[in-house]
C-alpha cells in the first residue's frame, strides 16, 4: 500500500503509516519534501504527477522512487534530464468508457491523462533501449466507489494487458498499480466496502490470468480515502 499523501498530508499519520508498513504515493514536489524529510527512499516512494515540472522529476530520483509516466511524450523528458532507472511505471488509459455491469463508472476517453495500449508498447521499447529493466502499470478509472467490483473489474482488465505487452515486447512487469478509488460510506444508508472480498476476488482474477500465463508480479495500492 502507498498511502496517497494529498488525501491527509499530516506527518503524524504518515509516521503512524510506515510502521503500518505502508510507503507513500506522492503528487508534487511538496509531497516529496514531506516524504524526505519523514525517511522515505526508493521504492517506498511512487511518485505520479501530472505535466510535471522538471524540478519534481529531479526530486523524485534523488530519492530513488519509483516514477509513474502519464504521457507518452514524458520518456523523452525524463531521458533528457537523468539516466532512466531500471524500473519505471507508466498510466494506462483504455480510452471510451468505463462500465461496470450496466453503470457507466467514468469516461476514460475524456481524460487528458495516460497511454494508449499502443502508445505504452512504444514507450516501453524506447526505455528499454535507455536500459530499463523492469515495468510497472499504473490506471486509476473511477473515484470514491462503493462497489465490490470495482478493483477485481480494473484488476482484470490491467493483467490481461500485462500479459499482451509482455508478450509484445518481451518486457519484465514486475508490478500492477491498482491506484486508489475505493471509496467509504460518506451516508449512513451507503453499504461500505469489504475489502476482504474485494481481496478475494482480486486473487481469483490473478489465478485466470497472470498465474495461468506463468507470470509473477507485485499488486499495490494508492488508496487515501478507505
Amino acid at each position: 500500500e502507498y498511502y496517497a499523501v494529498k488525501a491527509a498530508p499530516n506527518p503524524v499519520l504518515l509516521g503512524i503509516l510506515t510502521e503500518e508498513g505502508c510507503g507513500v504515493d506522492c503528487s508534487s514536489y511538496t509531497e516529496l519534501m514531506l516524504a524526505e524529510a519523514l525517511g522515505f527512499r526508493n521504492e517506498d516512494i511512487m511518485f505520479s504527477s501530472n505535466v510535471t515540472p522538471a524540478e519534481d522529476y529531479l526530486l523524485a530520483h534523488k530519492l530513488g522512487g519509483i516514477i509513474n509516466l502519464d504521457d507518452a511524450s514524458d520518456v523523452e523528458v525524463v531521458s533528457g534530464l537523468f539516466s532512466l532507472p531500471e524500473t519505471m511505471s507508466l498510466r494506462f488509459n483504455p480510452g471510451g468508457y468505463f462500465a461496470i455491469g450496466n453503470d457507466i463508472m467514468d469516461h476514460p476517453q475524456d481524460a487528458k491523462y495516460g497511454m494508449t495500449k499502443d502508445q505504452m508498447i512504444d514507450a516501453i521499447r524506447k526505455m528499454q533501449a535507455l536500459g530499463v529493466k523492469h515495468f510497472g502499470i499504473h490506471s486509476f478509472l473511477a473515484s470514491n466507489t462503493l462497489t465490490n467490483a470495482y478493483y477485481p473489474t480494473l484488476a482484470e482488465i490491467l493483467f490481461q494487458l500485462a500479459i499482451d505487452i509482455q508478450e509484445q515486447t518481451g518486457a519484465h512487469i514486475a508490478f500492477l498499480n491498482l491506484s486508489g478509488g475505493i471509496g467509504i460510506p460518506y451516508r449512513p444508508e451507503d453499504t461500505p466496502n469489504d475489502i476482504f472480498a474485494i481481496g478475494r476476488e482480486v486473487q481469483q482474477v490473478y489465478e485466470k490470468t497472470i498465474a495461468a500465463a506463468g507470470m509473477e508480479l507485485s499488486i499495490y495500492t494508492e488508496l487515501g480515502r478507505f
